[in-house]
Order: C-alpha cells, then structure tokens, then sequence
C-alpha cells in the first residue's frame, strides 16, 4: 500500500520540519519521494548529520540520503539557486521533478518584493515567492515547461518586465528608486543560462506519473500554520496554504483515495518567529546548547524571536488544519523538537493541554536525525 506522510509546522515556521523530513526519509529511502505541496524557493530547512549541515532552499529535506524531489504546481522555482545548491550537493547526486506548471521566479519578482517590504515591513524574507504567486494570479505566467524553450522564455521574461513597470508607476518614488537599484546589476542572459543549466536536475512530471515509482511519499509542508494565507493573521502572511491543505488535494487526485495518511505536526518546544508580526504574549525562554541556531538576523524579516510555547495558539493550529480533512481517516503524530536547548520543558505537560490525542509522539534532543526518540503511543 501507499504510504503518505505529511509534514505540518503549527507555528509561524522553523520548528523542525527539515529535521523531521530526514528522519521519515531514513525509514525507507529507497522507496521514498519528498513532495513539496506549499511554499517554494524561498524555505531554509536545515539538516544535519555527522558529516555536514545543510539548509535546504530548492532541493527537499531528504536528499542527503538519496530521496528526490517533487515540486508541485503550487510552489515556485528560482533556477539560478537550483544552479548553485545543485552543483554543492552534486556528489549526493540531487534529483528534482517539476510540475510542469510549477511558478518560476524572476529577478524582477525579488527586486520588486524588496521594494515594496521595504516600504511595508510585513516580514517578508525578500526572496520574490510572494511577489511570484501575485503574478501568476494577475495572468502573468512563467512556468517550469517554459524553461526549455529559448524563445519562450525570452518572451515571458520581457512580459514580466514590463508587468512590473507598469506596476511601479502607482508606487512612491522610494519604491521605483529602489526597484531600479536592485536590478542595476541584473544579467539577464545569466538567468537564461541557468534556467538550461538545471535541466540535468530535473524532469518534467505530474504526480500521478510517479504514482507507481514510490511506495512512500514524504509531504514536506513550508513555513507554519500560524503564517497561513486563510489561516493566518494579515498582513504577517504568506501567499500560500501551510495547512495540509494542498497536500491532502494533491494525494486524493494523483495517489488515490486508498493511501494511508499520517499528519506530523512538528513544533518546536518554545515558540519561534522570524519576521515581523505578532506572538503570543507568553513569558521568555532561557535557552541552552542553541550556538548554531540557523535563524539568524537578515536585512528583510529582522530578527529571530523566541517564547515560551503558548498551547491554545497549538490548538488554534490543530483545529485549522483539521477542516481540510474531516472527512478522513489519517493518524496524528506530534513531533516535538528542540527540548535538549530548554530542559525544564515537559512534553507530559503539554499533552495534557492539547485538544488532539496523538497516534505517536516524538521528541527531539538535537539538530540530527538519530537524536529523535518515540516517546509515546495513543
């Protein structure tokens, strides 16, 4: 039978789910697919193991061990990052497959993104997604089948250009000035270059099409529920379905009704967020062992914050993300991480404050895989 697993983050993102894709990825990765459903090119899920830690972007959380990487028609695709990770993690022997209407993001998304956080300070990471996604709902498209396609790709990339130009004439000058210094340095043909470049990374596939090649497909979800486009609180959101949303859509469409379904919701034992935007007004943390923290301060989202956790923002979370499958039977497991950098936390405590009782549970006591342990059964 197939198997599914879901990747979920019920907090505003950077929980663990990298760590948490790893280690289902260890389970059977011969037989196993990584598919991202939410999100794009502009995550950073690290992984860790004896030998290196890596923060994934363009590629999934299981390549490391083998596992390749789908990408549906709900993320985007930035092919000069693909070009960069790809040739690192060349000797892992990286392999992705696209939808073919899976968004590809333009340089002229990133600048114009910049431009207008700078004026907005919503938190946005300045990475162009959701400046990408805007694009394609206004019906101005560049897609991953378009990317073989010399011409093709010539012409879409003068459509966007003058989308954006036209867009910048509503903007205050400040917007403009900036959005022209961001491109001042912008190689048009290096662009064109890399977008042939990734072709011996990928193929081009529907999901159903790999239906019969994988025995296990590994949902890796993007950011967290709490920064959700229905579910979140605007305008510290992101243009994109965090909930198992997509992925439950994707599963009934392309692998059948029949698959069995497991949830991992993934937090972090104190609460996190990177960017502006509220958080629960819980009391601080002192953390421990946390030097090599992956969030770090950057130029568009700020800084990284960090709170106690607050359980009803948990059950909020849990409560979201089950209204998109009501209607089915799946197991719910909790995975847990980050305990060894707070030891005074209690995973028996805040069991005994959540609303849903958890199949399994898990915990984590460090960045690697091997340091997840099964602590309980429901």
């Amino acid at each position: 039978m197939t198997k599914c697993s879901i990747v979920i983050d019920l907090g505003f993102g950077d929980a663990g789910k990298g760590l948490t894709t790893d280690y289902l990825a260890s389970q059977n990765s011969k037989e196993s697919l990584v598919v991202r459903f939410s999100g794009g090119h502009q995550i950073g899920h690290t992984v860790s193991t004896e030998t290196l830690t890596h923060t994934f972007s363009n590629f999934g959380s299981g390549t490391l061990l083998g596992v390749p990487t789908y990408y549906s028609e709900h993320t985007t695709l930035f092919p000069p990052a693909i070009l960069d990770e790809g040739e690192f993690l060349q000797k892992y022997h990286p392999k992705l497959y696209f939808h073919p209407l899976a968004m590809i993001t333009t340089f002229y998304d990133i600048a114009f993104n910049r431009a207008v956080e700078k004026q907005q300070n919503n938190g946005s990471c300045g990475l162009g997604f959701g400046t990408t996604i805007a694009r394609n709902k206004e019906e101005v498209y560049l897609y991953a089948n378009d990317l073989q396609f010399h011409w093709v790709l010539k012409q879409r990339l003068i459509s966007i250009k003058n989308y954006y130009e036209t867009k910048l004439k509503t903007e205050p000058k400040s917007v403009q000035e900036y959005y022209k210094n961001e491109l001042k340095d912008y190689n048009e043909a290096y662009f064109i270059e890399s977008c042939f470049f990734i072709q011996k990374f990928y193929n081009l596939n529907a999901l159903s099409d790999l239906a019969t090649s994988f025995k296990n497909f590994i949902f890796e979800g993007s950011q967290g529920v709490l920064l959700d486009t229905q579910h979140g609180f605007y305008p510290h959101t992101t243009w994109s379905y965090t909930t198992s949303k997509n992925a439950i859509q994707l599963i009934k469409t392309h692998l059948g009704e029949e698959t069995e379904i497991a949830i991992f919701y993934v937090t972090r034992c104190y609460q996190t967020r990177h960017g502006n935007g509220p958080m629960a007004n819980t009391e601080p943390v002192s953390l421990q062992n946390n030097e090599d923290e992956a969030n770090v301060t950057n130029e568009f989202q700020g800084v990284f914050r960090t709170q106690a956790l607050d359980t009803q923002l948990l059950n909020y979370a849990l409560s979201v993300d089950a209204i998109h499958h009501q209607n089915l039977k799946l197991k719910k497991n909790l995975m847990v991480t980050c305990i060894d950098q707070l030891p005074s936390f209690s995973t028996k405590n805040l069991l005994q404050n959540l609303d849903v009782k958890f199949n399994m549970v898990y915990e984590s006591y460090g960045p690697k895989r091997e340091c997840i342990t099964q602590t309980s059964s429901k």
